[in-house]
C-alpha cells in the first residue's frame, strides 16, 4: 500500500501540467489517411498477445493501423500501470477497472476530456444503443461535470440473482412445482429445514441458509449491505445504514440464534472455489442459496456429449448447475430456480451488476494534440461496437465465420465437429478489443443463453446494482477501508449474537462519523448534478 501511495504522489507530480491543458477541439477530430501506431489497452487480457497473431494482422490492415497490444496483468494492474504512466508510457485507450482507477487518473490529467459531440460525431451507432440500453451511462464516465471517456456496459446486468431451493425438500414442505414468494412464507419453510428433517437420514444436520443466501433476505428489507440506493426520496443512502438496514439484522440474529443458518457463513459458500458455487447447498447443508448470476445457472442445452458422433455439450453453460449436475449425490432435478422474496413493505432483490459496469474506457491526455489519430480510434471501437461481423470476429477470435453454422437455439455450430479454432488463432484475445460490449450481440451471438434467460421471469424483477454510486467521492479514499472493515465485523457480530442489535445503533453512528456523513454529502452533490 505504501508502494502505491508513493507511485500516486510521483504521479501527481509528472503530470501535474497535463491537467491544465486545454480540452480537445472538436473541430479537428476528423479522419485523415495517415498509418498510426496505437498503444491499445482497451480490455483485459490474460495473456500478452503473440507477435504473429492473424487476428491483429486483419485488425491493422482494416483499419491501417499498427497496434501496441499492452498486458496488464490483472491481480497487479493499478500498480503496474501507475509505473508505467510515471515513466512516461501512457496507452492511447486503456480500460479503468473500477470507479477509483477512473477519478485518480482524471483528477491527475492523465485522460483527456472526451466530448459527447465527439463521441456522437464519430461513434454515432454506438452511442445510440448505448443510451438506448441504459440512458444514464455516460453518468460513469462523468467527473465534474464534463465527460471523460465511454461507459462498458453489462449485457448481464439486465438480469438480477435469483436465489436456488433445494426442490425435493421444498416438495415435501408442501410446495410442488412452485416455491415461497414472500419473506414470511420463506421463513415457515426455513424453519422446517432446519427443524424437521429434510434430508431424511435422522439426524439434525441441515439448515435453511447461509452468507450468499442472506442478500435476498436484505434485499427484502430494501437494501444489500454494501451498495448505495436510493431512499425513496430522491438521495442516495448506503445500504449499511439504510432504515431497513436493522430490521434485516435483528431477524437474521434471530434465525442465527434459532440454528437456520448455517454456522460456518463466516467462512463463505464457495469455499475458495469458483465464486458462483455453494459448497453447502450442493452438500444438502442448506436449502436456500443465492451463489451466481443467471449464466451459471442455465440448463445443458444440448446434451451430453455423443463420443460417436460428438454431438453434444457444445452449449453447457451453467457452472453452478453443471456441478451440482455431475454431482451423484446431488443431481439437476433437485434445483428450483426462485425469486427474491418480497418483504412486507414491498422490498425484494438480490444482487444486480447494473446496465453498466464501474469499468471505464479512457484515453490518454497525448491525444489531445493528435485528434486525427483519436478520430482512428474512436472508429475502430465503434467498428467493434456496432458492426456485427467485425464484433463477432474478434469476440470469437476466428476470421473464418464460414466454418459455422447458426442455429437458432444454439448459436454457432463448428460445420465439422474437429474444427480446431486455437489451433490457427491461438489464444483468445477478445476482450481486449470488445471494449463497449455490445449486449444487443451477445444476444445473437448465445441465443440459448438469453432466451432461456429471457423465458424466466424470475432474472427479470429486479435488483440492487452495484454500480448506483459509480463514482469514488473525494473523501472515499481515505476513509472507506475502514468504513468498510467495521460494516463487515458489526454485522457478523450481531447475526451471530456476539454483538446485542442495539449494537446497530452505535454502528451508524460511528459510521457517518468515521467519514460517512462527508462521503453520502459527497455522493449526492454527484447524484443531484445528473
Amino acid at each position: 500500500m505504501k508502494k502505491l501511495v508513493s507511485l500516486l504522489l510521483a504521479l501527481a507530480m509528472v503530470l501535474s501540467c497535463t491537467a491544465a491543458m486545454a480540452a480537445i477541439d472538436p473541430a479537428k477530430v476528423v479522419k485523415s489517411d495517415e498509418k498510426f501506431t496505437i498503444a491499445w489497452l482497451g480490455g483485459h487480457d490474460t495473456t500478452p498477445m503473440e507477435e504473429d497473431s492473424l487476428v491483429i494482422a486483419w485488425l491493422e490492415e482494416k483499419f491501417n493501423v499498427e497496434l501496441d497490444c499492452w498486458f496488464v496483468d490483472r491481480s497487479s494492474y493499478d500498480e503496474l500501470l501507475t509505473t508505467r504512466i510515471i515513466g512516461g508510457d501512457v496507452p492511447d485507450i486503456f480500460l479503468m477497472e473500477n470507479n477509483q482507477q477512473f477519478s485518480k487518473f482524471v483528477k491527475q490529467g492523465v485522460c483527456m476530456e472526451l466530448p459527447i459531440e465527439v463521441i456522437k460525431e464519430h461513434m454515432p451507432n454506438s452511442y445510440a444503443w448505448l443510451i438506448e440500453y441504459d440512458p444514464s451511462c455516460f453518468d460513469n464516465v462523468s467527473y465534474a461535470g464534463k465527460n471523460y471517456g465511454l461507459p462498458r456496459v453489462n449485457g448481464d446486468g439486465q438480469y438480477n440473482y435469483a436465489p436456488m431451493w433445494r426442490a425435493d425438500w421444498l416438495d415435501k414442505f408442501g410446495y410442488v412445482d412452485t416455491v415461497p414468494m414472500t419473506l414470511a412464507e420463506a421463513e415457515e419453510v426455513f424453519y422446517k429445514m432446519a427443524n424437521e428433517d429434510p434430508d431424511g437420514n435422522g439426524v439434525k444436520d441441515t439448515y435453511a441458509l447461509s452468507n450468499t443466501g442472506m442478500l435476498p433476505i436484505y434485499g427484502a428489507f430494501g437494501a444489500l449491505p454494501d451498495r448505495w440506493v436510493d431512499d425513496g426520496e430522491g438521495n442516495l443512502v448506503y445500504g449499511a445504514v439504510h432504515s431497513g438496514m436493522k430490521d434485516a439484522l435483528t431477524l437474521l440474529a434471530k434465525w442465527y440464534k434459532d440454528g437456520l443458518i448455517d454456522p460456518e457463513f463466516v467462512t463463505g459458500e464457495n469455499a475458495g472455489g469458483h465464486w458462483s458455487l455453494s459448497i453447502p447447498f450442493e452438500n444438502g447443508v442448506v436449502g436456500f442459496s443465492s451463489p451466481g448470476a443467471f449464466y451459471q445457472a442455465t440448463p445443458d442445452f444440448d446434451g451430453p456429449t455423443n463420443e460417436e458422433t460428438g454431438e453434444g455439450s457444445n452449449f453447457n453453460f451453467g457452472k453452478t448447475v453443471r456441478t451440482l449436475a455431475n454431482n451423484p449425490e446431488f443431481g439437476y432435478e433437485k434445483v428450483r430456480i426462485g425469486y427474491n422474496p418480497v418483504g412486507e413493505n414491498g422490498y425484494h432483490g438480490g444482487d444486480s451488476w447494473g446496465f453498466t459496469t464501474s469499468e471505464a474506457l479512457v484515453f490518454s491526455y497525448k491525444l489531445e494534440e493528435q485528434p486525427e489519430k483519436l478520430a482512428r480510434i474512436l472508429e475502430i471501437v465503434e467498428a467493434i461496437g456496432s458492426d456485427y461481423d467485425t464484433w463477432w470476429k474478434i469476440f470469437k477470435w476466428d476470421l473464418e465465420p464460414e466454418n459455422y453454422n447458426y442455429d437458432e437455439l444454439l448459436g454457432y455450430v463448428p460445420v465439422d465437429p474437429a474444427y480446431d479454432r486455437a489451433a490457427k488463432y491461438g489464444e483468445n484475445h477478445g476482450n481486449l478489443f470488445n471494449s463497449l460490449q455490445n449486449p444487443n450481440f451477445r444476444k445473437v451471438y448465445d441465443p440459448a443463453q438469453y432466451n432461456w434467460a429471457d423465458s424466466m421471469p424470475m432474472y427479470k424483477t429486479g435488483g440492487y446494482s452495484r454500480v448506483k454510486l459509480p463514482v469514488t467521492t473525494e473523501s472515499q479514499p481515505k476513509y472507506w477501508t475502514a468504513m468498510e472493515t467495521l460494516r463487515e465485523t458489526t454485522f457478523m457480530q450481531i447475526i451471530t449474537g456476539e454483538q446485542p442489535i442495539e449494537a446497530y445503533d452505535a454502528f451508524v453512528q460511528q459510521w457517518y462519523s468515521m467519514g460517512g456523513e462527508q462521503i453520502t454529502k459527497e455522493a449526492n452533490e454527484w447524484y443531484h448534478s445528473l
